[in-house]
């Protein structure tokens, strides 16, 4: 399907189920088939532990300048995930993280997400020319 859109500009991928383990969204071949998208929405959601997306390859979203990035259950790696998508796009002007806060936090919550804060903030240095936004519920 994705093939076939080569004119897309917007792609959002959020509260996507995946009800195969090993299907992935491959970013890949979005950079590939999708040459002229420009804002590119993605949900990271760990299912079972699994990560569906796939940030092997090497090509690059050259004319996404909007990147919305989002959670529902933060952890560790999804600094990373941030990462390999900033790398991914050459030309981006503005990235919003979305993500989920609960009332009740355990201390292992409250780590997670200083270890976020403070792991998107050396980020940010190497990124200093991107606007960062942050919209919690």
């Amino acid at each position: 399907m994705i093939s076939r859109s080569s004119k897309l500009r917007r792609l959002r991928l959020w509260d996507v189920i995946f009800y195969d383990e090993d299907e992935i969204v491959d970013l890949e071949t979005i950079a590939v088939c999708l040459p002229q998208l420009s804002h590119l929405s993605l949900s990271y959601d760990l299912r079972d532990g699994v990560l569906h997306y796939g940030l092997q390859g090497s090509s690059h979203l050259e004319n996404v300048t909007f990147l919305e990035l989002g959670w529902t259950l933060i952890n560790d790696l999804f600094i990373h995930f941030v990462e390999g998508l900033l790398k991914r796009c050459p030309s981006l002007k503005k990235l919003v993280i979305h993500g989920v806060v609960s009332e009740a936090k355990t201390q292992e919550e409250c780590q997670t997400f200083a270890n976020f804060t403070s792991s998107i903030v050396q980020l940010m240095r190497q990124y200093m020319y991107v606007e960062v936004q942050f919209e919690y519920e």
